[in-house]
């Protein structure tokens, strides 16, 4: 069985390292995989043996500020697309297809806008939607109305909430995890309660927060400001899942996403949250690369 490649990094063209990992098959069709907030490329290893047997080569990236990724000051959601060209062309890559999962959502989405025509295809697994659009966070918990709502209109409640967050994950965090999941809904509760499934996703969030807080304020405003596109004028096909109880990425922001993005499918799930969904579904989430 191939063994993922767990650190990897490539320099681009004005000196920024971005960093990855490899999992599933090293041979296989290759899909480039947009991790979530707070989270790393460490987030898609869970689903290392699901990749490897459908023959799926994960290319699981770092944002700028997030694992070994260099930050980068003043970044745009848009200026995303060219760092995952500058990556496809290092290894040789023409064409690929992308999986971004909950806040890696938008920066799928900026690709679809950006670099039709280097993509086979796009899949959001639970992703965060537009935080202008009406009702946005309506349905989500309180510490993520708190991130993506609240904190742009009062600053240093951001910065301190995003400050209590990453001293809990680089000192406490399973104490953290541990308070995090009694507040989910039940599916996520179950899929949580299993000694690895707490171990990806601890290693996913602490790896995040290797740069400290600044590169999460960073992604923050990003989600939080208009993210230069509109949904309407994607013309690649876009594939959504969402879990119908999530309260992390609630439902309504993949309906939104559905209704008005041209050629896509919604897949939703009655039964699933935010964590579950990764679980349950990750063949027909695979299924659709």
């Amino acid at each position: 069985m191939s063994s993922p490649e767990l650190l990897k990094t490539v320099k681009l063209s004005d000196g920024r390292s971005l960093s990855f990992a490899r999992f599933g098959d090293p041979s296989g069709k290759p899909v480039f995989y947009f991790h979530g907030f707070p989270g790393s490329r460490f987030e898609a290893q869970s689903n290392h043996e699901a990749f490897l047997n459908a023959g799926i080569q994960i290319l699981a990236l770092d944002r700028p500020g997030i694992g070994h990724s260099t930050r980068k000051n003043k970044r745009k959601l848009l200026d995303w697309p060219d760092d995952v060209v500058e990556v496809a062309k290092i290894l040789n890559l023409e064409k690929f297809s992308i999986l971004g999962v909950s806040g890696g959502g938008p920066y799928a989405l900026a690709c679809a806008r950006a670099i039709p025509g280097y993509l086979d295809k796009v899949t959001v697994a639970c992703g965060l939607g537009p935080l202008d659009a009406p009702n946005a966070t309506s349905g989500m918990m309180l510490s993520n109305r708190v991130l993506f709502r609240y904190g742009r209109f009062f600053p240093p409640l951001l910065r301190l909430v995003v400050f209590i967050m990453v001293r809990q994950l680089s000192s406490k965090p399973a104490n953290g995890l541990k308070k995090f999941i009694e507040g989910l809904p039940e599916p996520d509760r179950l899929v949580l309660s299993k000694t690895d499934s707490q171990g990806f996703v601890l290693a996913s969030a602490v790896e995040g927060v290797r740069q400290g807080s600044g590169p999460l304020l960073d992604e923050i405003g990003i989600y939080s400001k208009f993210w230069g596109f509109k949904l309407e004028d994607l013309r690649v096909p876009v594939s959504l899942f969402q879990g119908e109880v999530d309260i992390d990425v609630p439902a309504s922001m993949a309906r939104y996403q559905a209704s008005l993005i041209p050629n896509c499918e919604i897949n939703l799930y009655p039964d699933d949250g935010h964590f579950s969904l990764l679980v349950n579904h990750i063949d027909e989430i695979i299924a659709s690369l």
